[in-house]
C-alpha cells in the first residue's frame, strides 16, 4: 500500500486492511522518498527526516487492526509510482493500494500523478480508495463491472476468485448490455473458465445456483447515464478492466473505468489486461 501521513494515506491503509483481513494477506506499508538530487530539500539520511519517518511508520502500524500482519518499508525512487511498482515486484504483491487525490469538485475519485501513472502501467491490479474512505467492516459484496465489448474474463474471473476467498456475494454488473440475464449467466461461467480453467468455471456455475450471485443490467441513454444509475453497498469492491489498448499484462484504464471512477462510491480495483493471479504472494 502506498502510504503518506495524510488523509489519502489513511484511506488507502483502511482499504488495504479491509481486503487483507478477508483473505489473510500481509500489508507492506510503503513510504516512497524522492531520489536524492541537488534539488531535494532533505536527503534520505538526514537525521530530521529519519526521525519523522520513524514517527510516521509507528503511527501507520497503529492504524492497522489487530490480527493483520503488516510491515513498513521506506524506499527511494524517481517517482511515487516507480517506487510502488518496484516494491510490488520485490514483495510479489498481488495488489497495489492507493488513495484518491482530493478534488475541488467533490468527486470521490480524482486521479493525481501517482494514480494516473499506475493506472497506465501496473502489471498487478491497482485498488483505489475513494476520498473520505473510512469503512471498517467486512466487504459486503464484490462486483465485476463491464461494458458491451468482449474480453472481460480477467475482471469476471478475478471477481469470482476474490468473492470466494472473502466468502461474500458476487455481482455481475453490465452497463448498456444487449444480452439477457440468462446470456450473462452463461457469460459469467465461460469468462471464469477462460480465466481460471474448468475449476473456476465450475465454481462460477455453483455460485449462480445459489443466492450468493446476482446479475444487474443497467441501461441508460449512454454509458455515462448507465454508470450513474448503478447502485453500491457501503464497503463494496468494484472490479473493472483495462482498455483493449493496454499492453498485455498491464493496466490501462478505458472508457468504462474512467466513467465509473467519476460516479461510484465503491472502492475500485482495476485489473490489468490478460491478468492472471499470482500464486506466490499474499501482500498488499
Amino acid at each position: 500500500v502506498g502510504y503518506t501521513a495524510d488523509e489519502r494515506g489513511f484511506e488507502s491503509l483502511a482499504l488495504a486492511a479491509m481486503i487483507a483481513a478477508g483473505i489473510d494477506a500481509e500489508i507492506v506499508i510503503t513510504f516512497v522518498l524522492q531520489e536524492a538530487s541537488p534539488y531535494t530539500p532533505l536527503q534520505s539520511g538526514d537525521p530530521i527526516l529519519q526521525q519523522r519517518l520513524g514517527e510516521w511508520e509507528r503511527a501507520a502500524l497503529e492504524r492497522v487492526p489487530e490480527g493483520i500482519p503488516a510491515t513498513t518499508r521506506v524506499r527511494s525512487a524517481a517517482s511515487q509510482a516507480e517506487g510502488l511498482l518496484d516494491a510490488a515486484a520485490e514483495h510479489a504483491a498481488e495488489l497495489i493500494v492507493i488513495g484518491a487525490r482530493r478534488s475541488a469538485l467533490l468527486q470521490q475519485f480524482a486521479l493525481g500523478r501517482t494514480a494516473n501513472a499506475l493506472l497506465h502501467s501496473s502489471p498487478v491490479p491497482v485498488a483505489l480508495a475513494p476520498a473520505g474512505y473510512r469503512f471498517t467492516g467486512t466487504v459486503p459484496r464484490v462486483t465485476a463491472a463491464f461494458g458491451t465489448r468482449p474480453g472481460a474474463e480477467a475482471v469476471i474471473g478475478t471477481a469470482v476468485e476474490l468473492a470466494d476467498e472473502l466468502d461474500v456475494p458476487v455481482r455481475l454488473l453490465s452497463l448498456l448490455a444487449t444480452d439477457t440475464r440468462s446470456g450473462l449467466s452463461n457469460r459469467l461461467i465461460s469468462e471464469a473458465e477462460r480465466f481460471g480453467g474448468d475449476a473456476l468455471g465450475n465454481r462460477a456455475g455453483r455460485v449462480l445456483g445459489t443466492d450468493t450471485a446476482s446479475i444487474d443490467i443497467v441501461e441508460g441513454g449512454d454509458l455515462d447515464e448507465a454508470a450513474d444509475r448503478a447502485t453500491w453497498l457501503d464497503g463494496e469492491l468494484a472490479l473493472i478492466g483495462s482498455s483493449r489498448l493496454a499492453p498485455r499484462g498491464r493496466v490501462f484504464i478505458g472508457r468504462v473505468a474512467q466513467r465509473l471512477l467519476r460516479s461510484t462510491s465503491a472502492a475500485l480495483i482495476v485489473i490489468p489486461r490478460d491478468y492472471r493471479a499470482a500464486t506466490n504472494g499474499r501482500t498488499r
